[in-house]
């Protein structure tokens, strides 16, 4: 195992310091982030260092998204087989920071419409918000209707999706 996802296997309580330090570490070091995204990726992963690994993947790519790019096919490839919530989000939350091509981009949002129909985690609802919302930067067609599903989302309740949905509707309405 690499030393980098060493640490995180045994970052236990200290993990979100350690997380802190691995993405700061990282940057925009296109190196350093292969290492979090295939272990992401690769299905032998052990479950809590691939989750790990995702959540500090999705860190750097939300500030760096260019390091997303080479990666975007196995993204897409993943779609299907990310069986956990939390794997989910991180997947949809990275290729949101793409622009796909249009046969692409139905394909994720097929996704991002089903697991926020069906995923009964309230925290996979407001990362799929989370990345409708940031297709709808790109793409205006796609902003009435976010608007919308966060607006159904905070009526349903939930702190979690209340706080994201005031963020996002500033957001989008902006």
């Amino acid at each position: 195992m690499d030393a980098v996802l060493a640490r995180l296997a045994m970052a236990g309580p200290t993990y979100p310091e350690q997380a802190k330090l691995l993405v700061q570490e990282t940057g925009n070091d296109p190196e350093k982030f292969k290492i979090f995204i295939r272990a992401m990726l690769h299905p032998n992963t052990e479950a809590h260092v691939a989750r790990h690994a995702a959540s500090i993947t999705e860190k750097v790519a939300r500030r760096y998204p260019y390091l997303v790019l080479p990666y975007q096919p196995d993204l897409l490839a993943a779609l299907p087989n990310r069986q956990t919530s939390p794997m989910r989000w991180h997947v949809g939350l990275l290729l949101s920071y793409l622009r796909l091509a249009d046969d692409s981009l139905a394909l994720v949002l097929d996704y991002l419409y089903d697991w926020l129909q069906n995923d009964p985690n309230k925290f996979m609802k407001v990362h799929c918000l989370q990345a409708l919302a940031n297709f709808s930067t790109r793409h205006d067609w796609l902003r009435a209707e976010t608007i919308q599903l966060v607006k159904v989302e905070m009526a349903k309740g939930g702190a979690a999706a209340n706080a994201k949905g005031r963020k996002l509707l500033q957001q989008l309405q902006a």
